[in-house]
């Protein structure tokens, strides 16, 4: 390999769709070259020759390196991929054609499936989960939460409320959250269950964060507080992984964890209980 080191390569996220695919393969894809810092160019509902021809004119005419990544459903759009000035990464390119043989039924090259409304059950499901999971956000409505599929735990600023609109957003998955506040969980030496939470038992997942981490988050907040100080997050962490020990709560450390890696370990422990 070269010693030279590309650090601003432009790359064209091509799609016939939303480009959320296309977009979702890039990024994880440049984060395999952490010193490479890409120009992002987003152009969905590429639907035409006319307008694909229009991408590949700006990709000739500007800075280079370039690099088309494409989602395109329609057979004949792909086809014209072969004119790119510029390499091109054809996410379905390959990949259809060998699903064809494997299946022996030949695609329907319909665009806009991956995101659009496609199983319109599945896609009612979500809207009910996300209006579900922001009613019952921060401990809200607490009267029905045997309704959840699932109800995280943990401090303030934990990562609870995005992780369950992602849960719902992207799973259709009903996730309550509730924080755990020191005070409310002491009752005499042992550890209080809250009333909200009695009877939930399989469907509660903690997430547990460190002090320092949970400092640096509330500081950002609310600075200078006691609410952001390190005695207070340290007290809190302590209760509450006393709170999950004794109550025998499943909990995962969410310190180093981006929102997609703690909703698919929630995912996880949701499987292991019901044997998945």
């Amino acid at each position: 390999m070269s010693e030279a080191v590309v650090t601003c390569p432009q790359v064209y996220l091509v799609s016939d769709g939303t480009g959320i695919t296309a977009e979702t393969l890039a990024r994880s894809l440049f984060t395999q070259f952490p010193g490479v810092d890409p120009a992002w160019h987003r152009l969905p509902f590429v639907q035409t020759p006319g307008r694909l021809a229009g991408v590949f004119a700006r990709a000739a005419a500007g800075p280079q390196p370039a690099l088309v990544v494409a989602t395109l459903a329609n057979a004949d759009l792909r086809a014209d991929l072969r004119h790119s000035p510029v390499p091109v990464i054809d996410v379905f390119g390959e990949q259809v054609e060998r699903l064809e043989n494997l299946l022996g039924v030949t695609a329907q090259s319909v665009s806009g499936r991956a995101h659009g409304m496609g199983d319109v059950s599945r896609y009612d499901r979500r809207i009910e989960a996300l209006n579900y999971t922001l009613a019952h956000d921060d401990g809200l409505a607490i009267q029905d939460l045997s309704v959840a599929d699932v109800v995280l735990l943990g401090a303030s600023r934990s990562g609870k409320t995005p992780t369950s609109l992602y849960l719902a957003m992207n799973y259709g998955l009903f996730a309550a959250n509730y924080p755990l506040v020191p005070e409310d969980l002491r009752q005499g030496d042992v550890p209080h269950m809250p009333e909200g939470l009695r009877g939930l038992g399989g469907r509660l997942v903690g997430l547990t964060i460190t002090p320092q981490r949970l400092a640096q988050i509330r500081e950002g907040r609310r600075p200078d507080s006691r609410y952001a100080s390190l005695a207070q997050c340290r007290a809190e962490c302590v209760a509450i992984q006393e709170f999950f020990d004794i109550w025998r709560i499943p909990h995962l450390d969410v310190t180093e964890l981006s929102i997609e890696e703690i909703a698919t370990r929630v995912r996880d422990c949701m499987d292991a209980r019901h044997g998945a």
